[in-house]
């Protein structure tokens, strides 16, 4: 069994990634993806006639650039030596995809909401489940639980037709 884990900073997700490997004796691989996509986001406001932009996007990318070390190592740290890391750059669920047809991976375990440092990725949860061509385990942070969204919080019931 091949199981994909998609990086994030969530270090919850990095343990039941590496759990589930455990238990399934499967190979695990990590995947970072470099977000591309401030170019498109910053390109038609205020910023694109400006030497803000320019600067915003440098920002942006060393941003990345540190998350990515900081990611990676945090994983490094736990997971044995035999699991591998990928990279790739662009638009964060494009990638997960592609890396999920190429490898032919038959698990995905992600954090649900997906975050890129400070930013949650837009509807990442619903790109994937839309695409992916394996099982999806989604993996609920507790610092994604607020006192605002106890709808979520509640058990699901089964109600009799």
């Amino acid at each position: 069994m091949k199981i994909l884990l998609a990086l994030d900073p969530s270090t919850e997700t990095m343990d039941e990634a590496i759990r589930l490997a455990t238990e399934k004796r499967a190979s695990l691989t990590a995947l970072f993806v470099l977000d591309a996509t401030w170019n498109d986001f910053t390109g038609h406001d205020w910023l694109s006639g400006s030497g803000s932009r320019a600067d915003f996007l440098e920002y942006a990318r060393d941003n990345e650039l540190t998350s990515e070390a900081d990611t990676i190592a945090e994983f490094r740290k736990r997971c044995s030596p035999d699991c591998e890391i990928k990279s790739s750059t662009g638009r964060v669920t494009d990638e997960i995809l592609r890396e999920l047809a190429r490898e032919k991976y038959e698990l995905l375990v992600m954090s649900h909401p997906f975050r890129r440092g400070l930013e949650i990725v837009r509807d990442a949860a619903g790109a994937i489940l839309k695409h992916a061509n394996c099982s999806v385990y989604f993996v609920r942070g507790n610092e994604s639980r607020s006192s605002l969204n106890t709808v979520n919080d509640m058990p699901f019931q089964t109600v009799a037709n």
